[in-house]
């Protein structure tokens, strides 16, 4: 027997309950949005807008689900932006060994292939598609 609508409700179910959880405070609107980007950044596995629209199965045109994303996205105060990251954290604290955990951030995603002459520029490996690019090197304080 195949059970994927329950798979299916119980991750969303899992989604709703962290949107909520990271949202805490927040109104509801910013609560909504929450759990509106989690559950499309689970679902289209992209972090483009217009796939986490289409992913919200939405019976508007899809231009308006964009455009209240966005909108949303632009709306949002700072201090909302600071209780959600710190919820955030909080919740992560919950899952993660804090003791042993490594945590890697990619910067190759911003690959400029066709620059030649920028601040900062420099060759590196992209892993995804086993070749050499042209990437901008962030520095951050303690490197």
């Amino acid at each position: 027997m195949n059970n994927s609508t329950t798979n299916t409700y119980e991750m969303k179910r899992e989604i709703v309950n962290f949107a909520k959880n990271i949202s805490g405070c927040v109104n509801k609107s910013t609560s909504k949005f929450v759990m509106d980007m989690q559950y499309g950044l689970a679902r289209s596995g992209s972090s483009l807008i217009s796939e986490i629209a289409r992913s919200l199965d939405e019976d508007i045109k899809l231009s308006y689900t964009i455009e209240r994303v966005c909108d949303n996205l632009n709306n949002l105060q700072d201090d909302e932006k600071e209780v959600i990251w710190n919820n955030y954290l909080k919740e992560v604290r919950n899952n993660v060994d804090i003791e042993n955990a490594v945590v890697l951030f990619d910067d190759s995603d911003m690959n400029k292939e066709y620059s030649k002459k920028l601040e900062d520029l420099d060759r590196v490996i992209d892993a995804y598609y086993i070749f050499f690019t042209f990437d901008i090197y962030i520095y951050r304080d303690g490197e």
